[in-house]
C-alpha cells in the first residue's frame, strides 16, 4: 500500500489571523516582488520562512526561516490539531488569461474546483513502484529544501500526486463528505472549511477528516493506489535524500484523480537570453540536427503559435516552435511512441550542440508570455522563445512507471498550484504523531 496516512498538521488559525495574510504562492513560483509583497502582509506569512530570496545567502535564510517559523507558531497564527487527521484540500480557480488561451478548447471551463486528500507519506516504507517521479531536478534546489527541512524540522506545502481509479471512488467519497456535486458545477458544500483563504483569483479551502470510521474507509480506498508525482519533485527528492542520510522524513502529499477535469497539464516554455545564442545561429544549428525545420512567420503571433502547437500534438510530432521578434521556425524531431511526451530532443540539442547551461534559461508559463519576452519592447528582445506543444499525460505515465525514465527539469506545469501556509507538518513522524 502507498502508505498515505493521517498526520497532526499545522494550519492557519482563523481565530488569530486572517488566513489571507498567512498564505502565499508555492515557493518556486514566487517572483522577488511577490515575495516582498507577501512577506510585508504579515510577519507570520509563509513567505517569511519557506521561499528563499535569491539575494539572500543560504545560511542567513535558514536562520531566518527557523526563527520566523518559531515566532509564527508562538503567535498562535498557526495551530496544530490535537490528533492525526486526513485533510481535504479544495482549490477553486480561474486560470490566468494567458494560460487559459493555451488550454485545449474542449477542456476550458469558466472555473474549476480540484479536490485532493492530504496526508503524510513515510518515504522510508515505500515499496518499489508505489511512487514515481517524471522530471529531473536541479541539485542545488534539492539541497536547499533538505537544508530548510533540517533547519525548521518541518515539511511545508503538500506535494501534488495523481492516482488512477476507473470508478472514481475516492473522489466520490470526498464529494459526499462535503456535500458537493462538481459534475453539476455545485462548488459550495454543506460542510464549512476549517480554513479558507483567497490568493488572487484562487480560493483555497481545507477540511479535516478525523472520525475513526471515515479514516479507516479512506485508508481502504488508498491502499491499492500508486502515485505519480506531478508537482513537488524537488521536495519529494529532498525527503528521499534525508531518508537515505538517516533522517526519516514524512512529506505532505495531496493525492488527486489523474483524470479529474479540474487538473490541467501544460508545458513550461523556454526563453533563451540573447547573450547565449543569436536566433540566426540557433536556426542554422537546428537545421543541421533536426529532420525538418521550416519557416513559420505566422507563429510570431500568439493565436497562430497556439494553433501550430496543437497541430504538432494532433499529428503526434515531437516538435516545437522557436520565435524571435517577427521570425519563427517550426522544428520536428525524430518520431517516437512518446509523441509529445518529453523534452529530451530539445535539451540534448541545447546541452550537447549549443552547450547552454539549463540554469541560464528562463521558464515561462504560456506562449504569450514567451513571445512577449522576445518581441519589441520585451525584456529578452533579441533572444529566442522556445514554445512546446501540449503534453501527453499517458505517455508521461508510461515512461515513469514502465521504463523508469524522467523528463527534463521544468517540463510540465500542472494547474492548480497549492499554496504555502495552508498546511505544514513536522518532518519527523514521532514528533508529528505522538499518539500513533
Amino acid at each position: 500500500m502507498v502508505g498515505l496516512r493521517p498526520v497532526r498538521a499545522w494550519h492557519a488559525n482563523p481565530k488569530v489571523a486572517a488566513p489571507e495574510s498567512l498564505v502565499c504562492p508555492v515557493y518556486d513560483t514566487l517572483s522577488e516582488a511577490e515575495l516582498e509583497r507577501y512577506s510585508a502582509a504579515s510577519p507570520y506569512n509563509a513567505a517569511s520562512f519557506v521561499p528563499r530570496p535569491r539575494s539572500m545567502p543560504l545560511p542567513e535564510f535558514l536562520e531566518r526561516a527557523r526563527t520566523q517559523l518559531q515566532r509564527a507558531r508562538a503567535s498562535g497564527a498557526y495551530v496544530q490539531d490535537a490528533r492525526p487527521a486526513y485533510y481535504v484540500y479544495g482549490i477553486r480557480y480561474v486560470p490566468p488569461a494567458d494560460v487559459a488561451e493555451a488550454i485545449d478548447a474542449a477542456q476550458r471551463r469558466p472555473e474549476y474546483l480540484l479536490l485532493g486528500l492530504v496526508g503524510a507519506i513515510d518515504v522510508g516504507h515505500l515499496e518499489h513502484g508505489q511512487v514515481a517521479l517524471h522530471e529531473r531536478t536541479f541539485r542545488d534546489r534539492v539541497l536547499e529544501r533538505v537544508a530548510l527541512t533540517d533547519a525548521t524540522g518541518a515539511t511545508f506545502a503538500p506535494i501534488l500526486a495523481a492516482y488512477h481509479d476507473a470508478e472514481h471512488r475516492l473522489n466520490d467519497r470526498l464529494e459526499r463528505s462535503l456535500g458537493l456535486h462538481r459534475r453539476g458545477l455545485e462548488f459550495e458544500g454543506r460542510v464549512p472549511p476549517i480554513v479558507e483563504a483567497r490568493l488572487g483569483a484562487t480560493l483555497h479551502r481545507l477540511w479535516r477528516i478525523d472520525a475513526p470510521d471515515e479514516v479507516a474507509a479512506l485508508e481502504r480506498e488508498l491502499a491499492p493506489l500508486r502515485l505519480l508525482v506531478l508537482d513537488g519533485h524537488h521536495r519529494f527528492t529532498a525527503a528521499v535524500r534525508r531518508q537515505y542520510e538517516g533522517r526519516p522524513t514524512q512529506p505532505l502529499v495531496m493525492v488527486v484523480d489523474a483524470t479529474d477535469r479540474a487538473l490541467q497539464l501544460l508545458p513550461w516554455h523556454r526563453v533563451v537570453p540573447p547573450d547565449l545564442v543569436a536566433f540566426s545561429r540557433l536556426r542554422d544549428a537546428l537545421s543541421e540536427h533536426f529532420p525538418r525545420v521550416s519557416d513559420a512567420p505566422d507563429a510570431a503571433e500568439v493565436s497562430s503559435a497556439i494553433q501550430r502547437l496543437d497541430r504538432l500534438r494532433r499529428r503526434g510530432d515531437r516538435g516545437f516552435l522557436v520565435v524571435s521578434g517577427d521570425r519563427a521556425v517550426e522544428v520536428v524531431g525524430v518520431a517516437s511512441e512518446d509523441a509529445g511526451a518529453d523534452f529530451d530532443q530539445l535539451h540534448e540539442f541545447l546541452d550537447d550542440v549549443l552547450e547552454i547551461d539549463r540554469e541560464r534559461l528562463r521558464f515561462v508559463r504560456s506562449p504569450r508570455e514567451a513571445i512577449d519576452a522576445v518581441g519589441p519592447g520585451g525584456d529578452a528582445q533579441g533572444g529566442s522563445a522556445i514554445l512546446m506543444p501540449p503534453l501527453d499525460a499517458a505517455g508521461i505515465e508510461r515512461r515513469a512507471f514502465e521504463r523508469g525514465e524522467v523528463m527534463a527539469e521544468k517540463s510540465t506545469m500542472f494547474l492548480p498550484k497549492v499554496a504555502e501556509g495552508i498546511l505544514f507538518a513536522s518532518a519527523d513522524r514521532d514528533r508529528a504523531d505522538p499518539d500513533r
